[in-house]
């Protein structure tokens, strides 16, 4: 009796279809100070209009349901950017990565398309802290956004960096401690009870395979890097790979998955790639979903303060425009240094200098006025 109904329960196992796989891309890619005034960043060819046609053709072109980016200079260029990839294209961005000059802007954040993904939740990592190791870190604060494919129900979360560039001594002291830093908090992550695993950093790491941010990232086998399907170019100017995913372990669907490098070959086809599109090659890989494999894991969240709204075409570009910040609106500083950076709400009381001077505010009837060289960020509240 019982061998039967083993055969019987066999069978019925086998009459069974197999759970289709379905094949998703994310991907990561600087895109070389989109947006940035050409009177500021002489040295980085100005995009037209046409430019950022092509280059919306070519983010949908390579199949990405989401792409981290990074060197962006407001939202309204992004915005941009994903109106040429489509009406079902969104961007959201980071605040952080402001110069001095007040002009300029290196943010992280995301393009994703949200006929294919649903926007959990996204916030800008701000508590991280602006010094470590005697050292000034995370200009740009990562942003950690967490998707859910609509045709599966899979779930993950994505979190994209942009760490310190340079091959000086002290910029890879900034670049380990950074690791270090986001090691940390993938680990307290991996730790916290209910916690969904499906994790990937991505992003411009200013590093390759053995250099001490993988050493340090990898440590306790937290995440994994995923190997380059091929041996190619991340940038224009280096032949070793710099812009990277590594994966959490947990995150069956990317681990053991390709990393593809879009590079293109030949002095003259680089030159045209940069004039048009960036000095970096985007990165692909490949997520294998069969449905949400830890349906009771949720994704814990920041303080509020944090949440990243998703840019509206149009409201986005007007908030772009208000620069320098008008007398009488509401802003956000954020400080240089300390542990936890020093922020302000109030209202801009003084006109902003344009590069040295003080900014001055007005916080519930009281003025506090900071030197410009020690102001991290500035941006209107939203």
């Amino acid at each position: 009796m019982m061998l039967r109904a083993v055969l019987l329960l066999s069978l019925a196992c086998a009459a069974l279809p197999a759970q289709q796989v379905t094949e998703l891309q994310i991907g990561t890619w600087n895109l070389e100070f989109l947006g940035a005034d050409p009177k500021y960043r002489r040295d980085t060819p100005p995009r037209s209009d046409e430019d950022y046609q092509q280059i919306g053709a070519y983010v949908r072109e390579l199949g990405v349901a989401a792409l981290a980016v990074q060197e962006i200079c407001g939202s309204a260029p992004l915005e941009k950017v994903a109106a040429a990839a489509g009406p079902t294209w969104r961007a959201v961005l980071g605040t952080s990565g402001q110069w001095t000059d007040g002009k300029t802007q290196q943010g992280v954040g995301f393009l994703y398309d949200e006929a294919r993904l649903e926007l959990l939740h996204c916030e800008e990592l701000l508590d991280f802290p602006a010094e470590l190791d005697g050292v000034n870190v995370f200009h740009r604060k990562p942003v950690t956004a967490c998707f859910r494919h609509r045709a599966t129900g899979a779930d993950f979360r994505a979190v994209v960096v942009h760490l310190k560039a340079g091959r000086k001594d002290r910029d890879l002291q900034k670049r380990r401690a950074e690791a270090g830093k986001l090691r940390e908090w993938i680990g307290a992550l991996q730790r916290r009870r209910g916690e969904d695993p499906d994790i990937v950093l991505l992003g411009d790491f200013n590093s390759t395979y053995g250099d001490d941010p993988e050493r340090l990232l990898e440590q306790g086998g937290a995440l994994q890097y995923l190997e380059h399907e091929e041996a190619r170019p991340t940038i224009l100017w280096f032949d070793d790979p710099i812009d990277q995913m590594a994966v959490g372990r947990g995150f069956d669907e990317l681990r053991g998955s390709a990393l593809t490098s879009h590079a293109v070959r030949g002095e003259q086809e680089r030159l045209r790639f940069r004039k048009t599109y960036s000095d970096h090659f985007p990165c692909t890989a490949t997520l294998r979903l069969r449905g949400d494999d830890d349906e009771a894991a949720t994704f814990s969240k920041g303080p509020r303060s944090q949440w990243l709204p998703v840019t509206t075409r149009g409201e986005s570009q007007a908030k772009a425009a208000r620069w320098p910040l008008p007398v009488g609106a509401e802003v956000v500083v954020t400080l240089r240094g300390g542990e936890q950076p020093l922020r302000y709400e109030g209202v801009l009381s003084k006109p902003l200098p344009e590069e040295r001077g003080w900014v001055v505010l007005d916080v519930q009837g009281r003025s506090f006025a900071f030197p410009m060289v020690s102001v991290q960020s500035i941006f209107e509240r939203r």
